[in-house]
């Protein structure tokens, strides 16, 4: 199950586990109790979950910034591309939507993270409610660069 909620939904359905979330850092930091304010303590939150049980991927928006992903395994943040934002409505729902097709298709979670951000930056593009293109999400796929951390 991949899961793009926040407050007590996405708290009750962590009891039971979830495959991957995708909080924000409000979101998160309602999750851990805890400011979340520097990247070292919003990796430390995302690996308590995933610690914890509660779920396998943290995949973190982090708006502007791109976003990251936590796993038992590895840690990895994705920078977004440098682009002039006409609306961010949509650009979540871009990003998890991209990076549940890519992991569909066979993709690694790496590949799902830079096809996430780039949906997501592809989608502040447009103005409104409407979403990213698809060759504009090709476009910036090549220039999302991923850390791992």
């Amino acid at each position: 199950m991949f899961l793009d909620s926040g407050g007590r939904p996405l708290a009750a359905a962590l009891k039971h586990g979830v495959y991957l979330i995708k909080p924000n850092l409000r979101e998160l930091q309602e999750l851990a109790g805890a400011p979340v304010s520097t990247q070292s303590a919003w990796l430390a939150a995302a690996r308590a979950l995933v610690h914890d049980g509660a779920t396998d991927v943290v995949a973190l928006s982090l708006g502007h910034r791109g976003a990251a992903l936590v796993t038992a395994d590895l840690a990895m943040r994705a920078r977004a591309p440098d682009v002039a934002a006409i609306s961010a409505v949509g650009a979540g729902d871009s990003f998890l939507g991209a990076m549940v097709w890519s992991l569909a298709s066979g993709g690694s979670l790496e590949e799902a993270l830079r096809y996430g951000v780039a949906a997501g930056t592809a989608a502040v593009l447009n103005p409104g409610t409407e979403l990213s293109h698809p060759a504009d999400v090709v476009r910036l796929y090549a220039e999302v660069r991923v850390e791992h951390l």
